[in-house]
């Protein structure tokens, strides 16, 4: 699977925050329908000498009104323009997103993939920061997994940390460990970064395909952005496609709501 973030996955909760307006308009209507039906029902007053809406009718009618307004609520105002729910389909932002299965490569003896909330508003009115985790629409070009099968690139939507903002200057390039062992760091305008947050420290030597901003400085224009996974050795990132523009930013990750022992703000 292309390492990144899946809006749709086929779980209940993916399902019910991914419907499409056409769904929820369609549903709107008919529950509309419904509650106009149900307060049709008329049963005698306790006097007899008038008919009156059935009380167990108008009960059930209130629940549907409550579930309307709040089903165009979220659905079509804040889903769209503030939050919406993703699911971690990859082990490309481990250890800060987990997105593993039981037994994968040998390695793990749990499953664990997490639900996040995005926030959709913050890039309206702020630009994105170092080391914001965002969730964008990456070009065709870093399909690589479509390209591995032979078949069309498309545009997926993946999740990865930011690293540089043109006009920066990024560099991936050799060095060693504080235990001396060889590894590859990432260098924004001349200075290494710290980064506590990754997984491991990138592999010695970077796979061949690992072109750009690899032992040569890559020089960002203003509008574009270098986005890198936590799991630096387990990552489609821009090393491999390019930089990514700022206009395909889709939110900025903001919180784990599932599963609950993982609950947690990110940073």
């Amino acid at each position: 699977m292309n390492p990144g973030i899946n809006p749709s996955d086929t779980g209940a909760a993916e399902l019910l925050a991914n419907l499409s307006v056409q769904t929820i308009a369609l549903v709107a209507f008919a529950l509309t329908i419904l509650r106009s039906m149900l307060l049709s029902i008329k049963s005698r007053s306790a006097d007899g000498k008038q008919d009156q809406i059935n009380p167990s009718a108008r009960g059930i009618a209130e629940i549907l009104e409550s579930l309307i307004i709040a089903g165009v609520l979220v659905f079509l105002i804040i889903r769209p323009f503030f939050v919406q729910a993703f699911f971690i389909p990859s082990e490309s932002m481990e250890p800060t997103l987990m997105g593993h299965d039981q037994g994968a490569d040998h390695e793990h003896t749990d499953t664990i993939h997490d639900h996040i909330f995005v926030n959709k508003l913050v890039y309206r009115y702020s630009e994105p920061q170092h080391g914001d985790i965002i969730v964008f629409k990456a070009p065709a070009s870093a399909d690589a997994e479509s390209l591995n099968l032979g078949r069309p690139q498309k545009e997926n939507i993946l999740i990865k940390r930011l690293i540089g903002i043109g006009p920066d200057t990024i560099e991936v390039k050799e060095g060693v460990t504080a235990d001396g062992k060889p590894a590859y760091f990432v260098y924004r305008n001349n200075v290494r970064l710290d980064e506590p947050f990754i997984k491991e420290p990138l592999s010695d030597p970077q796979p061949d395909h690992a072109i750009y901003g690899v032992n040569q400085p890559l020089h960002l224009k203003p509008g574009e952005l270098f986005v890198m996974g936590d799991n630096r050795n387990n990552s489609n990132d821009s090393r491999y496609w390019g930089t990514l523009e700022r206009t395909r930013v889709i939110g900025k990750a903001a919180f784990i709501f599932f599963p609950f022992n993982r609950i947690r703000a990110l940073h």
